[in-house]
Order: C-alpha cells, then structure tokens, then sequence
C-alpha cells in the first residue's frame, strides 16, 4: 500500500528542507571543534551540555530512568547524577573529533586484545565512557573488524558519520538484513564482529534490565551458536579528566545441551545482566537519554 500522503511529504520535507539545513548548523560546530586542542573541546562541551541539557525535556526523560535504575536514589541524588551524566555526555561528543589523537596521545589504556587476535569473535559493547572507542577495539587487536550500526535519522550527517570512521580499519554494517550478511560473512571467514547491546530493539526477545522485561537485541547469541562462536564483552570506562581504559572481558560461558531459544535466552540474559552492573558501578557513564525502556515505562 502507498505511503499516506502526509508521511510522504514529510520525507521529502526532512530529506530536502530539515536535514540540510541541521548538516549545516552540525558541520561547522564539528569543524570547530576538531581544530580546538582535544582538552578544550572536551571541557567546553562537558561544560555547555551541563548548563544546557537540565533545560530541556530530555533532562526530565534521563531522570526517569535514572529512577527506574535506581528506585531507592533520593531525588537530590538522582538530580546530582543526571547533572554528572551531561556533563560526560557533553565530553564524548567533544571528544569525537579526536579520538585516533586521544589513542595516539596515551589516553586510552587497553587490557584483553590478546583475547581477540585469532579466530572469529563476537564483541559486544555498551555506550558507556566514550563508546567511540569500540570502533577501534578491532584495530587496536590488529584484526579488522565489522561494526553494525544504527543509522543517523539526517541522511547527510550519517555519511559524514561513516565517512569520519574511514580511519578504523572496519567495515561498518547498516543495522537490519545487510547487517546480517555481513556478519554472517565475517564469522564465517574467522573475523571478528561488533555491536552494542544496551539498546532497545521491538523486535528483540525480552529479557529483565533492571528488573522490566526489555526487548533486547539476541543477534549476538544467535551467531555465537549457529558458528560456534565466543562472544567477548567490550568495557569501555572514563577515569578521571580523559583517562580511559577499555577492557576485552573473559568470553561469555555458552550454555550447553540446552535448547536453542531457552540457550539465546539465557545468552542474551547474560550480557544485558553484565551491563546492567557496568551502569551501577558507574552510571554516571551511561548514555540514560535513549529510551532503553521504550515509552510505555516513562507513566
């Protein structure tokens, strides 16, 4: 059936008016930020995020689920912690423009590659710290890597995303069938694979995230048992300034003899359940904006 009239405009209005107009607001702000020192970009968009993001309606969506999280926080606690987030928030999107200078400076200390330099491998990450950082994670093993990834809803500021991680060394899959092939593609020739696991994917199987039954993504633990693959949890944490240290985890226990959707289930529960302890270790560090809940838990 044809798309409605009003939503086919629409399309034609964010591909041709809205997004042009935001890729040109976006690009110099970029631009300007790259050629700033590392240091200064990062404390100036830590510093304008935490004077800026309590002002608007975001601020009361990150306080919610800080409350989910965390039911017992006082309210003054939940408000000091959400200011703590923007402002390390503000830091990753300053510190964007330099993460290979970040890496090639010291900054980032690396413990676990050995884990990953032979054999396929399933990573799975979390955005925490500066997730930046597990787009290299491949890299920094000396492997290359395939990366999935969720589109940018502007069209012109996801190609210059794309075009901006050319320096990976990876290959970089569009979330959905094309991602699935890759992978499929990868594992199959004994490489290595990445993706994230702390958002909210309908069409994913539910599993508890801080005790509500979440749709999780089980892409992982599908792959690792249809090839017989570890998966390896990829940590990435921000110590103090920007000092960061990401962390190949001891593979994932598969279950065994188990049947395969009661196995996916339990994989899948696994890795939500270690990030889930990642966030209460150091919540500040997690990116509490996205609706890992969905809308329905925000009444």
């Amino acid at each position: 059936m044809a798309d409605p009239l009003s939503f086919r405009l629409k399309k034609q209005f964010d591909r041709y008016i809205h997004d042009p107009i935001a890729a040109a607001l976006s690009i110099p702000l970029f631009l300007i930020l790259k050629i700033l020192p590392y240091k200064i970009s990062s404390y100036l968009c830590g510093t304008l995020m935490y004077l800026i993001a309590p002002l608007t309606s975001y601020n009361s969506r990150v306080k919610k689920h800080m409350h989910i999280a965390f039911p017992n926080k006082s309210q003054r606690d939940i408000n000091k912690l959400a200011s703590q987030h923007w402002f390390m928030l503000g830091q990753t999107i300053g510190e964007m423009p330099h993460i290979n200078k970040l890496i090639r400076s010291g900054n980032l200390e690396t413990e676990g590659l050995d884990k990953i330099k032979n054999g396929p491998a399933i990573l799975v990450g979390a955005h925490m710290g500066n997730w930046e950082f597990l787009l290299r994670v491949g890299d920094l093993a000396g492997r290359r890597a395939g990366y999935v990834f969720r589109p940018i809803n502007n069209w012109i500021l996801n190609k210059i995303q794309i075009y901006r991680n050319k320096d990976a060394n990876a290959d970089f899959y569009r979330k959905g069938r094309i991602a699935a092939i890759g992978m499929a593609g990868k594992l199959k020739t004994g490489e290595v694979v990445g993706l994230t696991g702390d958002q909210l994917l309908r069409e994913g199987i539910k599993v508890p995230f801080f005790g509500i039954e979440t749709p999780t993504p089980q892409a992982a633990a599908v792959m690792a048992l249809k090839w017989n693959v570890p998966i390896y949890m990829v940590r990435v944490e921000r110590f103090k300034g920007m000092k960061f240290k990401m962390t190949v985890e001891n593979k994932l226990k598969i279950p065994k003899n188990v049947e395969k959707n009661k196995a996916v289930y339990q994989i899948t529960r696994l890795i939500s359940s270690r990030i889930e302890e990642w966030i209460i270790e150091k919540p500040e560090q997690w990116l509490w904006a996205h609706r890992r809940w969905g809308k329905e838990n925000l009444t």
